[in-house]
């Protein structure tokens, strides 16, 4: 592949389109480009050009039968590395530019979190596949929106929680947990996301945007607030306009592989929900907490979700009295316990002793499996082959978005109402354990969780047949799942069927 430099690079960008963001919406013609036949290369572009973005370019280049003809990304010191890289003249930051090119059958969508609902249905209705990164969408609405895009058009949406292509994995643990029952009935699953994310500071004036940046096309969809973190790119995670927190970074992997393997896809979406946490440590700019606590009542197992990213005094990595792994989970039988951490797992019996284990594929990581498999269903035509359909990834994104929302209603944590919601709800699982653990971790930082750092949500009742909140604080709970206020021709539209 032929290297591109700078000049090069520039002098291209002028032709093609380093462009600038439009004054009006733009409306595709629904003439969706025929799948290239067997012997044909398979065209994509590249919208998000940062580290995972990245990531799933080297993938593309790397298989046959693919081609990365096209890159965008509205930070141009992202966008020229990878066009340089890549030998490609065709780099945009405006990707409506990118959708109007022929040459381009499918795309990646790696951009932030924000911009995954709005550029996924552009590209369906502009005639391209698609593969959007998790997590899929920051309201419940705008999910089922690309889900209803993919049916309109006609075209192939897959979510990118890459652990679902794993052939080696998933078929050994349902076997064992489910058909032979190994260690019998599952009584409940604790998750783990235990792993350090350091402050993002917090200035007195606002981050001022970097003249590389375009940040009206950064924004998009996105409400244009004052930001007072050190820096734009990737602490958008940790803000509520833009990112989901840890909720939806490594919820959106864990959870929906708990869906998967655990309750075999049977619960789309959860009957209730409930978070604690809080933002402790080090004052910052963040708004997502970084401790938090959510329990999920699936009418039959109940699971719970603990996340920590708070450093302890001693500047471990996570908490020592964390039960199973730091990026897992753990499933507790009457005869033993399962723990399954990144990339595989292991079975104990009840006096903890190794019964047997599985590694899974390592190439998932990358994604290497997810893409081809991505690409071969494009080939074939066949949604059926796709191993997470973009419905799989919208049931899914219930279980990290739920938590959210409730953790924004929530008040003043107390003790005493924990205790009263455990002894009156009863199959809780395992919340008192990891609640323990939660409170020695930030009694070792010197934090109290009843100081008034740390809220407690309202038990948020959902409805698998509306996608909605309903009962107590349901009208409250249902303005963060409905459509976000509009910004300009950023505008996440309704798909109707």
């Amino acid at each position: 592949m032929k290297s591109v430099t700078r000049r090069q690079f520039l002098a291209a960008g002028t032709a093609f389109g380093i462009v600038s963001s439009f004054s009006a919406p733009v409306v595709w013609a629904n003439d969706a480009s025929s799948i290239p036949s067997p012997g044909e290369e398979l065209r994509f572009a590249l919208i998000g050009c940062g580290g995972r973005g990245m990531l799933l370019a080297d993938v593309t280049a790397k298989l046959p039968g693919m081609r990365l003809t096209a890159v965008c990304d509205p930070d141009r010191s992202r966008l020229e590395p990878a066009a340089q890289k890549y030998g490609l003249e065709k780099a945009v930051t405006d990707l409506r530019r990118l959708l109007d090119d022929p040459e381009v059958d499918a795309v990646l969508i790696a951009s932030p979190n924000h911009w995954h609902c709005l550029a996924a249905i552009w590209a369906m209705q502009a005639g391209k596949h698609v593969y959007v990164e998790k997590p899929l969408c920051l309201s419940f609405w705008e999910g089922r929106q690309v889900v209803n895009a993919a049916k309109k058009y006609r075209k192939l949406c897959q979510i990118g929680t890459q652990m679902r292509t794993d052939a080696v994995l998933h078929p050994f643990v349902k076997k064992k947990l489910h058909e032979e029952k190994l260690l019998g009935e599952i009584r409940s699953v604790r998750v783990n996301r235990s792993w350090p994310r350091r402050p993002i500071g917090l200035r007195e004036t606002p981050c001022p945007i970097p003249e590389n940046l375009d940040y009206d096309l950064w924004l998009g969809p996105a409400q244009d607030l004052p930001l007072y973190r050190n820096r734009i790119q990737y602490d958008w995670h940790w803000m509520w306009n833009t990112g989901h927190g840890e909720m939806g970074n490594w919820g959106a992997h864990l959870l929906d592989d708990c869906r998967n393997d655990v309750l075999q896809d049977r619960v789309s979406i959860p009957k209730r929900v409930l978070s604690i946490g809080g933002r402790v440590g080090e004052k910052d700019a963040g708004e997502t907490p970084n401790m938090a606590l959510s329990w999920f009542d699936t009418g039959s197992i109940p699971v719970v979700f603990g996340i920590s990213g708070l450093e302890d005094a001693k500047k471990r990595h996570f908490t020592g009295n964390t039960k199973g792994p730091r990026s897992g989970y753990v499933v507790y039988c009457e005869g033993g316990r399962y723990e399954k951490f990144w990339g595989g797992g292991v079975f104990f019996d009840a006096e903890g002793k190794k019964i047997c284990e599985i590694a899974g594929n390592s190439e998932h990581y990358g994604a290497f499996p997810h893409i081809q498999n991505f690409a071969d269903a494009l080939r074939n035509g066949n949604e059926a082959e796709l191993n997470a359909q973009i419905e799989t990834g919208f049931r899914s994104s219930f279980w990290y978005n739920a938590p959210n929302m409730a953790y924004r209603l929530g008040r003043k944590y107390s003790k005493s109402e924990v205790v009263s919601f455990l002894e009156e709800t009863g199959k809780t699982g395992c919340w008192g354990e990891v609640l323990s653990e939660m409170e020695e971790h930030l009694a070792n930082n010197q934090i109290a969780m009843e100081d008034g750092a740390f809220t407690m949500s309202p038990c948020l009742e959902l409805d698998a047949q509306t996608e909605r909140f309903v009962g107590d604080s349901a009208e409250d709970a249902n303005r963060s799942a409905e459509m976000r206020p509009k910004r300009g021709v950023f505008e996440v539209p309704e798909v109707l069927l």
